[in-house]
């Protein structure tokens, strides 16, 4: 997902680390390696990368960036005159700091933050199971299908665009990789921008899909990208979206770490970290790395040494044993933290940067260090997952050549990188065991340990081995910090938890909704780690001396040590579940969060199927499955028996930091999401799911304004920026949220939509309740529309040679006065022999498109009707039409049934293309219609090829 505030590090690109003892890795010191790099200017649209099959293509960025339009619907869709929907529950101050909710400070807790999603088959109530959705990040919805974009050449007002009509700024040619081993590229550039960066790689023939490459901008250097990392592909090419221009200076750059003989020696040297429980898997190698640590080649001599040093590490290790601290980075207002006591971890096994063959010569200046560490964030890297082991070492000098010669920064940004094989890698230059500042989030990077998983984790968390070795590393530095895994600590000016994610801090979907979701799990592991639990060496270490022993010993003092383990074992245990009864899951959870919640009020109680504690600013809920959570605020208002039978208990504490203000909390079925102007409201099932799929509250959808409401098979909730209304195959569709769009009622709000195209789900082509010609496709006017023919009498015989007919009697007078003027008829026979039908069809059809081209540049307008204040789809199909005598119902469902459907190979100039919400008309060029598309395209002539490839129907109504 692209980064709200360009000036939010993403982390997708700085696989790296630092801030943990390196591991005595050295015994495959790599010889420095100096990667290559080259740049692509990207500032033009190049016509040969235009030309390259899907370079138009949709993606999940631009789906969820464009602003949608909204479409009017049928007549079945229309609320009923009594319907009634619930008013906005509370509107007092729920904002970041205030008084109403604190929550907004102190309770961003648990990390498994991802929404729900519901079948589709139902209505609204959302029973189908839990799906997760983010409350800030839609990172997930469903892509759109990539056509192949027409050949024929844009006119009108519209630029190059992609096929759901986003406009293209620039976009570079197709850029051949390096074979052989892994690369990197990334985007710099000049000055601001709120533009759009995409990049894809190719595979043999095939092209993969446009990835949305986020914007990473820090206190130094220029501006640009993240790094994204290509491994087992052909070629790249880079596209930029969402402006009349690229920014100034865009270049695409391109490196090449190559690959070194001592890559594969670094990784063997460096043995990944071992899960710590007794079903782990085998590790990769047996030995353990060596403990010493050479300095860095080519430092600068004034330089903070980059590594430890064998006294310095064998101190570490001396003072780890059993050793106990205090917390010594406490702060006023911070709960949880003042006077934990946790025990020191012993270090991890780090791969040093000399191993990755890091050439110090690239860094700028010395390490920065930080007074005291009171937090661990957590990040994920962006690209390819398919890399090998062997290509770690080439992936870090890519990264790091990219972030010091393409960026211009001092150093790489993470502190530490995990790759997917569960090692551990260092990052940043200074010293493991010094609090060094990183580079890897904006207003948070002192006294935090940014530590960076290599890969993607949006829809797949780490393997197992890889969150173990990230727990150890964290545990490892928190706990020399004296800082406890599972509190809350002030960094910047803000209540983090010590342990959060990079999306905790910054507007960005890292570390992945996957790894994200683990952030809980992760907690616990360490916190176990820091009273006193085995580390993964801990454990292998005794696995292989009880292995030992056995071969020593007979059988019998195995059997008796072992007895007498397992009755010490259960003594323990007993202590412990002893110890877990005095206390119930609410009381735990209440321990946390005892100033922002006040004291108990009355006893715990039953609540649908759970259970619940009241307290004086807010309740916590509790299931087995949802465990114990807080509610406070506007959203404890809204909270009742009814509301978590709809929706469900709490997944996690509410969450603050969205657009405008917004606070949320997830449930298991759905979520409620607060606003001071909007209220708290909540959302669940396939209306839920829409809304995710258009962006959430950054969607042009906003934040919702009402309930849910269910009735006779139709679901309904407003929001901000339309009503969405499901309905019995129709499926969920989008009126005015202000607008009435009762029967006979144009809706004329002046809400400026996004694309008309993309607003429709999926309309029935099941005839409407409006008034619709469908059964008589012939131009022949209807008697209801005689009226709009009215007043230009003597266009009739051009329309047909049945008008009198089909007349209303109301026409009879007008016709009256004929008898008596007997000499009239008298020129008749000095006229043109009557054309054929033919001849009429074609004069209609040309006469048609001769009224579309002169509107050309019409401003699009949701709910217009007219070229003077603008129109949308449906509002400009009916006003062309209506210029030659034929009057189209208003929206674009009802427009699909006013003709006979015909196929695309016969459809002429003149008759209509549809998908569900869009509507245009097709043009005399092949390919081409006539259109108002969207805010971004206006009234235009452009290729349908993406209305085809969503299954278009062609109309025809002349």
């Amino acid at each position: 997902m692209r980064i709200l505030i360009p000036s939010a590090a993403a982390c997708a690109a700085a696989v790296m680390v630092t801030t943990i003892g390196l591991s005595s890795s050295t015994a495959a010191i790599a010889v420095p390696v100096n990667p290559d790099l080259s740049s692509t200017p990207i500032t033009d649209i190049d016509t040969d990368g235009l030309d390259e099959a899907g370079a138009r293509a949709s993606s999940e960025s631009t789906a969820s960036a464009s602003n949608r339009s909204l479409v009017n619907v049928p007549g079945l869709l229309r609320a009923p005159q009594d319907a009634t929907t619930a008013t906005n529950v509370s509107a007092t101050p729920y904002a970041v700091g205030s008084g109403a909710f604190n929550a907004a400070t102190t309770s961003l807790t648990d990390s498994s933050e991802s929404a729900p999603s519901q079948d589709e088959g139902a209505p609204g109530l959302g029973d189908s199971g839990d799906a997760s959705t983010d409350g800030s990040t839609p990172e997930e919805s469903t892509e759109s299908p990539a056509p192949e974009e027409s050949d024929a050449p844009v006119v009108g007002s519209v630029t190059e665009e992609t096929e759901d009509g986003v406009a293209i700024a620039a976009i570079s040619k197709s850029v051949d990789v390096p074979a052989g081993n892994p690369s990197v590229v990334g985007v710099t550039y000049e000055g601001d921008t709120s533009v759009t960066f995409e990049v894809r790689t190719k595979s043999g023939d095939e092209w993969g899909a446009w990835t949305d490459l986020e914007v990473e901008n820090i206190d130094e250097g220029g501006n640009g990208t993240e790094p994204f990392v290509v491994s087992g592909s052909d070629s790249v090419q880079l596209r930029v979206l969402g402006g009349d221009e690229a920014p100034a200076n865009a270049e695409l750059v391109l490196v090449d770490p190559k690959s070194s003989a001592a890559d594969a020696e670094a990784v063997e040297a460096n043995q990944p970290v071992l899960p710590p429980q007794d079903d782990a898997g085998a590790a990769d190698g047996d030995a353990e790395a060596p403990a010493e640590e050479a300095p860095a080649e080519d430092a600068p001599a004034a330089d903070a040494p980059a590594v430890e040093s064998d006294e310095t590490g064998a101190a570490n290790a001396q003072a780890a044993t059993e050793a106990t601290v205090r917390n010594a980075s406490y702060t006023p207002g911070s709960s949880a933290v003042q006077n934990t006591a946790v025990k020191k971890v012993k270090k991890p096994s780090i791969g040093s940067r000399k191993s990755w063959g890091a050439n110090e010569r690239l860094r700028k200046g010395s390490p920065d260090y930080a007074g005291s560490l009171k937090a661990a964030i957590v990040h994920h890297t962006a690209g390819s997952n398919s890399y090998s082991a062997q290509d770690v070492p080439s992936i870090l000098r890519g990264i790091y050549s990219f972030h010091t010669q393409g960026r211009g920064w001092s150093d790489v940004g993470y502190n530490v990188l995990a790759d997917k094989y569960g090692r551990l890698w260092e990052g940043r230059a200074g010293g493991l065991s010094k609090n060094v500042i990183g580079a890897h989030a904006v207003g948070y990077n002192t006294g935090t340990f940014g530590i960076s998983v290599m890969g993607t984790y949006d829809k797949s968390a780490p393997p197992k081995k890889t969150i173990d070795a990230v727990n150890h590393a964290i545990a490892w530095k928190l706990s020399a910090a004296g800082v406890s895994a599972d509190a809350r600590t002030s960094v910047g000016g803000r209540s983090i938890r010590t342990v959060s994610g990079h999306r905790d801090v910054g507007q960005t979907a890292c570390p992945g909704d996957a790894f994200y979701s683990k952030m809980g799990g992760m907690r616990s592991a360490i916190v176990k780690m820091q009273k006193g639990g085995d580390t993964p060496e801990d454990k292998e270490k005794k696995d292989e001396k009880k292995k030992d022993d056995g071969k020593k010993d007979d059988k019998s003092k195995d059997e008796k040590k072992d007895d007498k383990k397992k009755d010490d074992g259960k003594k323990d245990d007993d202590k412990k579940k002893e110890q877990e009864k005095s206390k119930t899951p609410i009381e735990e959870k209440y321990a946390g969060h005892v100033e922002q919640l006040g004291k108990p009020s009355g006893k715990e109680f039953d609540i649908a199927g759970g259970r619940g504690q009241k307290y004086e600013k807010g309740h916590i809920y509790w299931t087995k499955a949802t465990g114990a959570h807080v509610v406070t605020g506007a959203i404890d208002k809204l909270v009742d028996k009814d509301l978590l039978q709809q929706i469900g208990f709490p997944k996690a504490d509410p969450k603050d930091g969205l657009k405008n203000g917004g606070v949320y909390q997830t449930f298991a079925k759905g979520a409620v999401h607060w606003t001071k102007a909007t209220g708290a409201h909540a959302t669940t099932g396939i209306l839920q799911k829409y809304w995710k799929d258009k962006g959430y509250e950054r969607g042009h959808l906003g934040y919702p304004t009402s309930a849910l409401t269910v009735k006779d098979g139709r679901a309904e909730q407003t929001f901000q920026g339309a009503r969405l209304v499901w309905a019995e195959g129709y499926g969920t569709t989008e009126f005015s949220a202000t607008g009435d769009l009762r029967g006979g009622v144009e809706d004329l709000n002046g809400t400026d939509g996004g694309d008309d195209g993309e607003s429709g789900e999926d309309p029935s082509p099941a005839p409407t309740t409006e008034p619709s010609p469908s059964a008589t496709p012939s131009a022949e006017p209807t008697p209801s529309q005689t009226p709009s023919a009215s007043p230009t009498p003597s266009e009739k015989p051009s329309e047909s040679p049945r008008p009198s007919p089909s007349a209303t009697p109301s026409q009879t007078p007008s016709a009256s006065p004929t008898p008596s003027k007997k000499p009239s008829p008298s020129p008749t026979p000095s006229k043109k022999p009557e054309k054929t039908p033919e001849q009429k069809e074609k004069e209609k059809r040309d006469a048609i498109i001769k009224e579309a081209k002169k509107h050309l540049g019409v401003k699009y307008r949701w709910g217009g009707t007219s070229p003077k204040t603008g129109w949308d789809c449906s509002g400009y199909t009916q006003y062309v039409y209506s210029k030659n005598g034929i009057d189209l119902p208003r929206n674009t469902s009802a427009q699909r049934n006013a003709g006979k459907v015909v196929s695309a190979k016969n459809a002429k100039p003149g008759d209509l293309v549809w998908v569900p919400g869009h509507i245009g008309i097709v043009s005399e060029t092949k390919g081409m219609m006539y259109d108002a598309g969207s805010s971004r395209t206006n009234t235009s002539k452009r290729s349908y090829d993406w209305m085809v490839k969503r299954g278009a129907v062609f109309i025809r109504v002349v």
